[in-house]
């Protein structure tokens, strides 16, 4: 059976961009975003989550801000890390629908029309790398996180932190969050899991960054990135408290 196609733009959409030292990334993002969610949706806000950044990010994004009222920003006076970030864009969003996109740019927003045909009630749209340019050392990595997730959470999503998801506002702020580091991602698909929504996964290009490198493979990034999932899995199964 094909899968229900909602072709009529969404009513309202929020979308945030979570960003550290992307000031060089971010107007290819935001002018392409407000471009295409014109087309998408009736209303719709992009928040800016400047995340304690070091270079011009803030400024950039408060010229836009300034420039037109569709564009907020919202910052944090110190880097608390990629999950914080995103759970500010999420606490801050106020439509119906919540998209989000790192600030990069190594997504093709167009791409999104892709993913709002397939919404429905009860369900999350994933897109997912159809493949990855970082290369092979983080795409082996990538795989290593994947198996180790799902060894503790059977979340079992083909690309469980791409930054190209669309969400029911409601279905994603009915869970509690706690991480602060890139286990984000998998902790907002375990615990929708859990809450019966379902999964549509959709290919979307990934491309080189412009500019800056990704901070993804520090080792302090890594670090985090595999103690948070297991302090949740030991909170669950033995209600230790770390």
């Amino acid at each position: 059976m094909s899968k229900k196609i909602e072709s009529k733009p969404l009513r309202s959409l929020s979308m945030f961009v979570p960003c550290f030292n992307e000031a060089k990334n971010l107007p290819h993002v935001l002018d392409q975003a407000l471009e295409v969610l014109t087309q998408v949706a009736t209303e719709f806000e992009i928040i800016v989550v400047d995340d304690g950044s070091c270079d011009n990010t803030k400024a950039v994004a408060e010229a836009y801000q300034r420039q037109t009222k569709v564009v907020r920003v919202v910052s944090h006076q110190q880097n608390k890390g990629y999950g914080a970030a995103v759970r500010t864009g999420i606490e801050h969003s106020k439509y119906d629908w919540i998209f989000y996109t790192d600030g990069d740019g190594q997504f093709d927003l167009a791409e999104l029309k892709k993913l709002i045909p397939l919404r429905k009630e009860g369900s999350a749209v994933l897109g997912y790398r159809k493949k990855r340019v970082e290369g092979l050392k983080r795409v082996m990595m990538a795989k290593m996180y994947k198996l180790y997730i799902d060894l503790l959470f059977r979340v079992h999503v083909k690309d469980i932190d791409c930054a190209f998801k669309l969400f029911k506002s409601e279905d994603l702020k009915s869970v509690e969050l706690f991480s602060n580091g890139a286990f984000i991602s998998a902790e907002i698909l375990y615990k929708l899991k859990k809450n019966k929504i379902k999964f549509i996964q959709v290919p979307v290009s990934h491309y080189h960054r412009k500019h800056g490198e990704a901070s993804g493979a520090s080792l302090k990034v890594i670090l985090i990135g595999l103690w948070e999932p297991l302090k949740l899995y030991l909170r669950m199964k033995t209600g230790w408290q770390l």
